[in-house]
């Protein structure tokens, strides 16, 4: 489901303008990994791999599926499982934590969002439907200061 469309200004790498389809939406994390990070390891591109090392995490224990060549690196490793190799279950809070959440990979920072770029400085701003922290009563409006809060980052790595 389309949210908004978003203009990029190239030079400051900051939104230009932000058509929001739907006012009424809300979003908090529910920290429950049903549909994010138990259904393997995600996608990830040369920044997050630059991040993830910058973070002290060696390429070699927690990616598959290299690719020298190419923009997307490969996927980070699963569990037997399934689930996401940094994700951690506490049995005391009976809730899910990323063990890298501050070096997460874009797809993960933008999730349960998803950017699409349709021209050059322009992209759209789908939300994936099936994640538990949509509509919540206590969750963030999304509007143009939420993206700019917690994805604009994300974005601009997409990009």
């Amino acid at each position: 489901m389309t949210i908004a469309e978003i203009t990029m200004d190239p030079k400051t790498k900051r939104i230009a303008n932000m058509v929001l389809f739907r006012k009424d939406l809300r979003f908090k994390c529910q920290r429950c990994a049903i549909f994010c990070c138990r259904l393997g390891g995600p996608k990830i591109n040369n920044k997050d791999l630059q991040r993830l090392k910058q973070a002290g995490y060696d390429a070699k224990n927690f990616v598959k599926n290299v690719k020298k060549e190419n923009v997307n690196k490969g996927f980070l490793k699963e569990k037997e499982d399934g689930s996401c190799v940094f994700l951690e279950y506490s049995d005391k809070s009976k809730k899910y934590a990323c063990l890298i959440y501050n070096f997460r990979p874009s797809v993960c920072r933008l999730y349960p969002f998803e950017f699409t770029l349709t021209s050059p400085n322009v992209g759209i701003l789908r939300v994936i439907p099936c994640c538990n922290g949509l509509n919540v009563l206590d969750g963030e409006l999304v509007n143009q200061k939420f993206v700019e809060k917690n994805l604009l980052e994300a974005i601009i790595d997409s990009l």
